[in-house]
């Protein structure tokens, strides 16, 4: 789709020239670009992103796990500069006049200073999912926190309308399109935050803020946030928002509700989880199910406490020889 989006954007559907294969490339390469200013960020912060190229432009996914919120925040912010970087270098390279015996090469910086402004105003509109509405959204948050992040929503909606005379001068109507849809969603939210979660964000991007949410002490925000990524077609992601999710029924004290949810997931893809879930079935005599994941769960958390609940739970199954095994290990902690 991104391939059929770049035909329409170029309009070589009127006749192949070659200046609409340069404006084609220029803005792939522009949009790539972008997208490794957020990649090469993450990765800086330990996580794994891999670029995606979609329908209208394209994301940079990775594993948000560990990544603190203002790591989030310049994750966010360096794609913007990025496209910063590529109008200040053509418009030096123009300035400079080093390619005027090569008109095409000419034209390519043209084009490459021209559409990056473009793509800079428009990405910077303070509305989500565009990357200016997170910048704003984060910084309106931190600050006034909740009441930030209606604001936050408010000033987008404002925005993307003063955008749209702009853009229509331009001639970039299926930009305008967007805007519409994005701010029509945004304004929904204002109304009910479950539905702008569900509509204009990620499943990750949900999970990001439910982990958010957990970290701050807003438990009831980070169930809302988290309940729906339990439907996520992506089972790594699922996953993640399981384990979370089974974090804030611990803290809440509603550990049936974290066991049933435990026990329902694919233990081949809990990590932490899985520990949580063994602590839970022994609780309840399923002694049969902590024996099961006894290595799996000391091989993630190789502690007294994991290794004295195997112990016990081998021990309640009269399995004494394996008991006291695990009795032995639990015996080095020294505790």
């Amino acid at each position: 789709m991104f391939w059929v989006f770049l035909i329409f954007f170029t309009r070589i559907y009127d006749g192949l020239s070659i200046e609409g294969l340069l404006c084609g490339g220029v803005f792939f390469l522009s949009l790539l670009a972008h997208e490794y200013g957020h990649a090469l960020t993450a990765a800086f912060f330990g996580a794994k992103p891999s670029v995606v190229l979609e329908a209208f432009g394209g994301k940079a996914i990775y594993d948000g796990r560990g990544i603190t919120p203002k790591q989030s925040f310049l994750i966010t912010l360096n794609g913007p500069l990025v496209t910063g970087l590529l109008i200040a270098l053509s418009y030096g390279l123009l300035k400079a006049n080093i390619f005027a015996a090569h008109p095409y090469l000419q034209y390519a910086l043209y084009l490459t200073f021209h559409l990056n402004i473009f793509w800079l105003i428009f990405n910077l509109i303070p509305l989500a999912p565009l990357d200016g509405g997170y910048l704003l959204r984060y910084l309106l948050e931190k600050k006034f926190g909740s009441a930030g992040h209606k604001a936050a929503i408010f000033l987008g909606f404002l925005c993307a309308l003063a955008a749209l005379p702009y853009l229509y001068e331009r001639g970039a109507f299926m930009f305008m399109l967007f805007l519409v849809v994005y701010g029509l969603r945004n304004f929904q939210a204002l109304r009910s935050p479950e539905e702008e979660m569900a509509t204009t964000k990620s499943p990750f991007s949900c999970y990001m803020e439910g982990v958010k949410a957990f970290n701050a002490g807003d438990f009831a925000k980070a169930k809302s946030l988290l309940k729906p990524v339990l439907f996520c077609k992506d089972l790594e992601i699922r996953h993640w928002a399981i384990e979370a999710l089974a974090k804030v029924y611990l803290e809440t004290k509603e550990d049936q509700k974290a066991y049933d949810l435990l026990l329902k997931a694919d233990p081949n893809l809990l990590k932490e989880g899985k520990c949580f879930l063994c602590k839970l079935a022994f609780a309840r005599k399923n002694y049969d199910l902590v024996a099961k994941y006894a290595k799996e769960i000391y091989d993630l958390d190789p502690s007294y406490e994991i290794a004295l609940l195997n112990a016990q739970a081998f021990a309640a199954m009269r399995q004494n020889p394996l008991a006291e095994v695990w009795y032995n290990t639990a015996s080095q902690f020294g505790v």
